[in-house]
């Protein structure tokens, strides 16, 4: 019988949780399973077989064909392993498998009981092998650990050792094409392995878009794949140095590969689209779609320079359909949990907003940040991605629902509630007074209602679809008890109004602050929400803290900031949650700078960035935060910015200025320290919210000053022109 036609026993090997797809795609390539292990299957085919799995298999990582198994005759704790190793190796004659002039080398791997100095115990493999080529040939081949024509693969176990050829010599996950790497890349079969769930072929989408492209591998794997190409066309292999080696097979079944590549790239591909925030990704993606085979339409394939929140319109007909699949910047490469979870729910609005419907594949390192993930029809994937495990989580984007604000879908009702009436006609009157407005201008975040009535004396501000109620503590003269029930009607008639249930109302009782205290943590609930401004999309915590991460009264100027950014360097001092820096940022700042004394907001804005789709650990450092008394900062740096906005608390215990800071006191030096680092034709931004405040004559002097109180005020403050002042400052023409 032609030994091409025998059949062998062959082992595929995979990583951990690869196995039922690796055994769909080994039956279909023509092999019978005859037993199944963790990481392993077990086949009966023949050598054409083994020879099309090389070929054809994008998921497995080695085939290997068995040569000889050792038996372990005696178990007792002294045994040495690698001199059982060693006498199996030498008492074999490996002149039967290879030459004496083939370089070879050893992949030693042993079962978990197995206590042996892996180093050690492959010298003394090889040494076996060695001695064993001196005995029969008087000759013996050269080891060559990078790229041997023979690897042979031992596994060391309890009670055998198994000596193996590598028929795929390289892991197979090594396709020959990722020339240029990135940061924790996947693994080639895996990201095929991820494709083939998501039934890439057979669900024949028009637009495929990894937004985190890294290296590039999704995009190769699935042009691979759409385009019938092997994985194995273009790689060397382990079998060349074997006796048992079948050349004209093997060049016919390598025929074949081509010809079927070439017949399926003449059929319309759907359009491709690679973006990442790191430029040295972008060009490694580029370098690695060429390096696979793919010069000849890598002008067909848009890769580009793109954040999460510059995503172009991709214009998607109705009945076309998309996949979306991504290995975000999980783990080390982004830092703190919080900001991961960020990321998550950043990518999943914009999903959520762009490819509503849609088919999506994400990885993620915990499964926690999975479950952000706005997906239904779920299914979630663990695999090892070397030693560390991921999940895939696979589903169809959910719809994003009514995505406008919520006062365009409130409508006003009738209400009657004793005692409370004249606050339910205020609080209408007011809600229906910011309708239009709220509409026309994609306002989500407002304040409804302060203290307009002496016996309501509350703010009641919306955030989305969320109330935070706060209470001005009643003076001492007022019996505790009727101010509760006063306090309780105005919940009441809240709800009743608005429509809102209990759950979606939050309250916190303020009183006059000083120093850190409107800083410090009020309660542990962290009821955290997404709410919108404009572009940005901006966390808002409204438990833990007096304030809630976004001042509403400071909207407009962050717009105006937004409209103004494009290209200019922006510095944001006491920037707070850095709302404003993100406004800048989307508005397409060259770069953001916020400083803030507290490293809470610090990494609360960073969680804005990375929710905004923005880099935070760009190697360019395009947007930077530091830990910083703003006063010292800006005495120590020499950088000039275009665009600057302070906005300073009325006092604070800052120990690195004087011991205190007050803004009527020390605004002079501040704004002075940072006119210095304004260019010559930038603009700044000044604004604080003390009632008495006067701004100092000498800085009227000194620059150009023009109040600009009136149109920083939105709507919703007209009823309270005092909540806060503003000045625009710039420096005189030369």
């Amino acid at each position: 019988m032609n030994s091409s036609l025998r059949l062998n026993t062959y082992w595929i090997t995979c990583a951990d949780g690869l196995e039922n797809l690796l055994q769909e795609e080994i039956e279909q390539l023509g092999a019978t399973i005859t037993e199944r292990k963790m990481g392993r299957l077990i086949i009966q085919g023949t050598l054409e077989t083994a020879y099309r799995i090389c070929m054809w298999s994008r998921l497995a990582s080695r085939v290997l064909v068995p040569i000889f198994q050792h038996e372990i005759e005696y178990q007792h704790d002294a045994r040495d392993v690698a001199e059982e190793l060693f006498e199996a190796a030498v008492n074999f004659d490996w002149s039967l498998i290879f030459a004496p002039q083939s370089t070879f080398a050893i992949r030693l791997h042993t079962e978990r009981e197995i206590r042996v100095n892996p180093q050690f115990a492959t010298l003394r493999v090889k040494d076996g092998v060695v001695d064993s080529f001196m005995e029969s040939q008087g000759r013996r081949p050269s080891i060559d650990i990078k790229q041997p024509e023979i690897t042979l693969y031992v596994l060391a176990g309890k009670d055998a050792h198994i000596f193996c050829l590598d028929l795929s010599g390289d892991s197979l996950h090594k396709r020959g094409y990722r020339r240029y790497m990135t940061d924790a890349p996947i693994k080639e079969n895996l990201a095929a392995a991820i494709l083939q769930k998501a039934q890439l072929k057979q669900k024949q989408h028009d637009l495929i878009l990894d937004p985190m492209c890294g290296s590039g591998t999704f995009i190769i794997e699935a042009l691979m794949i759409l385009t019938d190409r092997a994985p194995g066309m273009v790689r060397r292999f382990g079998f060349n140095g074997w006796h048992g080696h079948d050349h004209d097979l093997w060049q016919s079944i390598k025929k074949e590969a081509v010809e079927r590549h070439y017949a399926a790239l003449e059929q319309p591909l759907p359009k491709f689209y690679a973006f990442d925030a790191d430029w040295e990704a972008v060009k490694a993606t580029r370098q690695n779609i060429i390096a696979a085979g793919f010069e000849r339409i890598i002008d067909d394939i848009r890769i580009e320079e793109r954040v999460l929140g510059d995503w172009p319109d991709f214009q998607l007909e109705e009945q076309q359909k998309a996949f979306i699949v991504t290995n975000p910047p999980y783990g080390e490469r982004l830092g703190d949990k919080a900001s991961n979870r960020a990321l998550y729910q950043g990518l999943s609005l914009l999903l959520q907003e762009t490819f509503p419907n849609q088919s999506a594949a994400v990885i993620a390192a915990q499964i926690e940040q999975a479950d952000v993930l706005a997906l239904q029809h779920t299914e979630t994937l663990r695999l090892m991605n070397g030693k560390l495990p991921i999940y895939i989580r696979f589903g169809e984007i959910k719809p994003l629902g009514i995505n406008q604000p919520f006062l365009a879908t409130w409508q006003p009702q009738a209400v009657e509630i004793e005692g409370a009436q004249d606050f339910a006609n205020r609080l209408q009157k007011n809600m229906s007074g910011y309708k239009k407005w709220a509409i026309k201008d994609n306002i989500y975040c407002l304040r409804l209602y302060d203290a307009d009535l002496p016996d309501f004396n509350i703010a009641v501000d919306l955030y989305g679809d969320k109330l935070h109620v706060q209470e001005y503590a009643p003076p001492k003269t007022i019996d505790p008890e009727k101010a509760k029930k006063r306090f309780n009607l105005a919940l009441a008639t809240l709800r009743a109004v608005t429509g809102l249930s209990r759950e979606n109302i939050f309250i916190k009782t303020r009183a006059r602050q000083a120093g850190k205290t409107q800083y410090e943590k009020q309660s542990s609930a962290s009821k955290r929400f997404i709410v919108r401004e404009g572009q940005a999309k901006l966390l808002v915590n409204l438990t833990d803290y007096l304030d809630t991460g976004l001042f509403l009264d400071h909207r407009q100027i962050r717009l105006q900031i937004a409209k103004e950014a494009r290209g200019k360097h922006f510095l944001n001092l006491y920037s707070y949650t850095s709302t404003a820096s993100v406004h800048a940022a989307l508005g397409g700042a060259a770069s953001t700078t916020s400083v803030d004394l507290s490293n809470t907001y610090l990494n609360w804005s960073k969680e804005n960035f990375v929710l905004n789709g923005l880099t935070v650990d760009h190697p360019d450092e395009q947007h930077q935060f530091f830990e910083s008394d703003c006063f010292e900062w800006l005495k120590e740096g020499h950088e000039q910015y275009d665009l600057i906005f302070i906005d300073p608390p009325t006092f604070s215990n800052s120990k690195k200025f004087y011991g205190t800071f007050d803004v009527q006191r020390d605004h002079l030096s501040l704004l002075k320290r940072a006119m210095n680092r304004l260019s010559t034709d930038g603009t700044l931004y000044f604004s604080n919210n003390y009632r008495g405040f006067e701004l100092d004559e000498e800085i009227e002097a000194m620059y150009q000053v023009e109040e600009i109180t009136h149109w920083t005020i939105g709507p919703d403050y007209k009823r309270n022109q005092k909540i806060h002042r503003a000045w625009r400052i710039r420096h005189y023409p030369v």
